[in-house]
C-alpha cells in the first residue's frame, strides 16, 4: 500500500474517532471574547442588546451580516485573526470579540506532496477532493470566480441599457 494512502487512512480513522462530545468540549473552552469559525462556514452569534451597526476588522479573513438587531451571520473567508465590532443606534458598544477563522477541526484531511504542494479532502464518511486556501488550484478558482462576475455584470448592464 502507498505511503499516502496509509497516511490518509490513519487521518480518516482518527477523525472517525472523534466523538460528538470531545468536539463540544473543545467549542465550549473558547474564551467568551473569542469566536472561532472554519473557512468557508459560517456561524450565528446572538446579542444580548439590540444592535445597529457591526463591522469587521478585516473583511478579507470574515464577514458578518446583522440579520435583525439581535442576530448576527458570520462568515469564515480566509485563514487568519480579525475583529468584530458591534455598536447600537447611540454608539454604544454591544459585542466585542476577536475572531479566528481556520481549518475545520473535523472530517477534513490535509495530502502533502513535495513541490506538488497540497491536496484537501472532505471526509464525511468518503473522502472527495476540495479546492481550499495553500491550493495551488485556488488561485485559479479565484479568477474564474471574478471572470464569471464581470460577465454578470457586464450582461446586467447590457440589458438595462436604454436602446
Amino acid at each position: 500500500m502507498s505511503r499516502i494512502r496509509i497516511v490518509l487512512l490513519t487521518a480518516v480513522a482518527a477523525v472517525a474517532l472523534m466523538s460528538p462530545a470531545a468536539i463540544a468540549d473543545e467549542t465550549a473552552s473558547s474564551a467568551p471574547n473569542h469566536l472561532r469559525v472554519d473557512y468557508d462556514q459560517s456561524t450565528v452569534v446572538r446579542l444580548d442588546r439590540a444592535a445597529k451597526t457591526v463591522v469587521v476588522g478585516n473583511p478579507l479573513i470574515a464577514d458578518a451580516l446583522l440579520v435583525n438587531d439581535k442576530t448576527i451571520y458570520v462568515q469564515g473567508r480566509m485563514f487568519g485573526n480579525t475583529n468584530i465590532i458591534v455598536v447600537d443606534s447611540a454608539g454604544s458598544e454591544v459585542y466585542n470579540t476577536n475572531l479566528t477563522v481556520g481549518a475545520p477541526d473535523l472530517a477534513q484531511v490535509t495530502l502533502y506532496r513535495g513541490t506538488q504542494g497540497q491536496r484537501n479532502l472532505a471526509c464525511a464518511p468518503r473522502c472527495e477532493r476540495t479546492v481550499t486556501q495553500g491550493d495551488a488550484e485556488m488561485t485559479q478558482t479565484y479568477t474564474n470566480s471574478d471572470n464569471k462576475t464581470d460577465i454578470s455584470r457586464k450582461s446586467a448592464d447590457l440589458a438595462t441599457e436604454k436602446h
